[in-house]
């Protein structure tokens, strides 16, 4: 984790900047439907795919630049020719590029030695800032069954990515896990990138 060390100056022309939401009104985007089909090596067929998805962008309640919020909506199905035990699950990867930790305001003393010694005591504001990291949202999760269409709906699930500074991206999933007492198999669809 990295430490910013910010005059107070500075800090007052930098916090608007992140502490103030985008202005503007929602947007939503259609994003394109995925499929693939599988067959396992013992003979069984699987698929799974997306549809529908769309990402309704919205600005964040709070009026943070550091919070993204949007309302996600989709079809994730799967269709297995087989006899085996199975679950679809539907979620979200998020993304954000930079982590905002937590905070200090306070003073730093500095001796300056040029004509006269003195010493000069300025506040400062330290702001950690770490990587962004991925993380999995799961939304729902359905079993299997044999020989029919399997689908999970989802409409205006709320996501929300706080403490994020720099572009969030969303990347919808669908996977589909069999077992059968010999073989455990598993195929999965990813959507297209998207960004909050």
């Amino acid at each position: 984790m990295k430490a910013l060390l910010v005059a107070a100056g500075t800090v007052v022309a930098w916090v608007p900047s992140i502490a103030l939401a985008p202005s503007g009104e929602a947007e939503i985007v259609t994003m394109p439907a995925h499929e693939k089909q599988f067959t396992s090596p013992n003979g069984m067929v699987f698929s799974v795919g997306s549809r529908d998805e769309t990402i309704n962008r919205i600005p964040p309640l709070n009026m943070m630049g550091t919070t993204r919020e949007a309302f996600v909506s989709g079809t994730a199905y799967a269709r297995l020719e087989g006899d085996a035990a199975g679950k679809l699950r539907m979620g979200y990867h998020v993304g954000c590029a930079v982590s905002i930790g937590t905070g200090t305001v306070g003073f730093q003393p500095e001796i300056i030695i040029a004509p006269q010694a003195f010493l000069n005591i300025g506040p400062v504001a330290v702001l950690d800032l770490g990587p962004g990291e991925v993380v999995e949202v799961p939304i729902r999760e359905k079993e299997l069954i044999p020989g029919k269409l399997v689908q999970v709906v989802v409409r205006d699930f709320h996501l929300r990515v706080d403490a994020c500074s720099g572009p969030v991206t969303l990347r919808q999933y669908a996977y589909v896990d069999l077992a059968t007492p010999e073989l455990d198999d598993s195929g999965a669809v990813f959507g297209d990138p998207s960004w909050l």
